[in-house]
Parts: C-alpha cells; sequence; structure tokens
C-alpha cells in the first residue's frame, strides 16, 4: 500500500498555492497519509506538548489524484485514522501552555484524572483552490468538523486537476466546535480511498454518514455560513429524491440539525470566516420508490 510520508508537508507559507505533487493514486487506490502534529512532529513525551522551538502546523500534501480533473467531485472515504504518540490540548491553567494528553487504552486522559474515548477526526483537509481564498472556504480547508472521521466520505469539488489534497490537523477527541481552538491535537496515520461522485455533485464539502449528509459551508458571518448549508443541503436532496428545491428546503431547514465547525474564530478574527455544518437524514426512499445511495 503507498504511504504518503509525513516529511512531504505544505509549508504555511505555500498554503492554498502549493501546485507540486508529492504523490500520485489512482481511483480506488487505499493509501496511507502520515500527519504531523503542529508543535511537534509527533508527541512522545510531555515535553514535547510545549518545545522551546516549533513550526506552525503543516499538512501532508498534495497528493495528485488520477482520473480526477477540476469540477469533478472527490469522494474521500475516510477508511481508518489511527494515532502516533499522544496529544496536545487547550490551556487549562496558563493560555500559553498546552496540556499534554496521554493517549492509552483507548482513552485520552486529561488533567485531574478526565479521561474521553479516543475519536479520531482530521480537522484540516482540502483541495488546492484555483486561486487565492480563505481557510476555510469552498475547497475544504482547518474546518475542524469532528464527523470527518472514519467510516465516512467527504465530498470536495476540485478546483485543479487532479485535485491535489492535502490534510493533517489529526485531532484524537473533539466536540463540535473546537471552542479553544485546540482539540486533542496529535500526529497519525490515515488510511483513505478515493471515488469520484457522480450522485450527490455538491458545490462545497459535504459529509455522507450512514444515514444523513453534512453539507458545510464557510463564510464570513455565522448567518451566512448558515444560509449557505442551507441551499446547498436542499438542492443535495433534490438531486437524491426528485423534489424541487423549494420542496427540499423546507425539509432541510425543519429537520435539518445545525452543526458548528470551529468556532473559535466566530466574532474574533475578521479573516477567518465561520464554518457551519447542516446535517439532514436521508430520506428512506425516494421518487419511483427506490432507496437513495
Amino acid at each position: 500500500m503507498q504511504r504518503v510520508t509525513r516529511d512531504h508537508t505544505v509549508p504555511v507559507g505555500k498554503r492554498n498555492a502549493c501546485l507540486e505533487p508529492v504523490a500520485t493514486v489512482r481511483l480506488g487506490e487505499r493509501f496511507v497519509v502520515e500527519t504531523v502534529n503542529f508543535r511537534t512532529p509527533v508527541i512522545r513525551a510531555p515535553s514535547d506538548a510545549n518545545p522551546e522551538v516549533y513550526r506552525e502546523r503543516e499538512e501532508t500534501g498534495p497528493i495528485h489524484v488520477e482520473g480526477i480533473a477540476a469540477g469533478d467531485v472527490m469522494a474521500v472515504h475516510v477508511e481508518d485514522i489511527r494515532p502516533e504518540g499522544h496529544a496536545s490540548g487547550g490551556w487549562w491553567e496558563d493560555p500559553d501552555v498546552a496540556s499534554f494528553l496521554k493517549i492509552e487504552g483507548g482513552q485520552v486522559h486529561f488533567p485531574g484524572g478526565l479521561t474521553a474515548p479516543v475519536r479520531m477526526m482530521i480537522g484540516d483537509i482540502y483541495v488546492m483552490p484555483a486561486g487565492p481564498c480563505p481557510n476555510p472556504w469552498d475547497n475544504g480547508g482547518n474546518m475542524d468538523f469532528k464527523d470527518v472521521c472514519a467510516g465516512n466520505t467527504l465530498h470536495l469539488r476540485a478546483q485543479r486537476d487532479g485535485g491535489l489534497l492535502v490534510l493533517g490537523d489529526l485531532h484524537a477527541a473533539q466536540g463540535d466546535g473546537e471552542v479553544l481552538g485546540l482539540g486533542a491535537e496529535c500526529a497519525g496515520e490515515v488510511t483513505l480511498r478515493i471515488a469520484r461522485d457522480d450522485t450527490f455533485l455538491p458545490e462545497r464539502p459535504m459529509v455522507l454518514k450512514d444515514s444523513s449528509f453534512v453539507c458545510i459551508a464557510s463564510r464570513p458571518t455565522f448567518a451566512e455560513a448558515r444560509d449557505l448549508a442551507a441551499r446547498d443541503a436542499s438542492k443535495v436532496l433534490a438531486r437524491l429524491t426528485g423534489c424541487t428545491e423549494q420542496e427540499a428546503f423546507l425539509y432541510c431547514t425543519t429537520v435539518g440539525d445545525l452543526r458548528n465547525g470551529a468556532v473559535w474564530a466566530i466574532g474574533g478574527q475578521a479573516d477567518v470566516p465561520a464554518c457551519v455544518g447542516l446535517e439532514v437524514p436521508l430520506p428512506a426512499r425516494r421518487s419511483g420508490g427506490q432507496a437513495p445511495p
């Protein structure tokens, strides 16, 4: 199985502008991507959580996908995510100090004897945009949306030939919102398989789960992101069921669950958009009596 190692990362200054792929994969091929932690490549000991000198977080990639052209929707199947080493998390005494979070026995161990189950997710995943854009945006990015996890499929619309996929910022635990701007940050290994989507065709990031889908939108304000996620979900549902977009909009905005990606920047950093997802149950059947994909 091909492995994209963690020494192939996008420098912070070249984010959204690194066009030279570090690896090439085929549609349907299973491959592994190694990622780094944002302060220390891999946290092995408590001292690694607060190194004297550290680089800004870098993500692994870009990865060229054969058979993907600009405009195609990539279905990124997340098959497995495994942590490497331990994690570091949000401050608990000093805002300049990160806590060392030991990963052991399937649990993340917090200060004070508190624990939480390890639930790995990908905080930052995107395709290279056609031009400059905020982060996160329509191409994905640092969405910190916890449903980008093993067993689910992230849909991203390619803006360049080959997609040029980049990912990292793994968290061993994180709730909706990433309130402090830090999850249980850790390095890890992600097993992926990419297909071309011909069914859902979202314009922006969408996560397909077992019985629902989540349309994710990022815009300068929460209201703009919320409304765009609702419109996107309505288009997807109308395509699946054969109903009108107006009918789908009523359904989505009535029974859909509004979810937060990273909320820590809302109202605090003007250049960081609000990230919002609308989760909508997949209908049991669509027009013609056929179950949706």
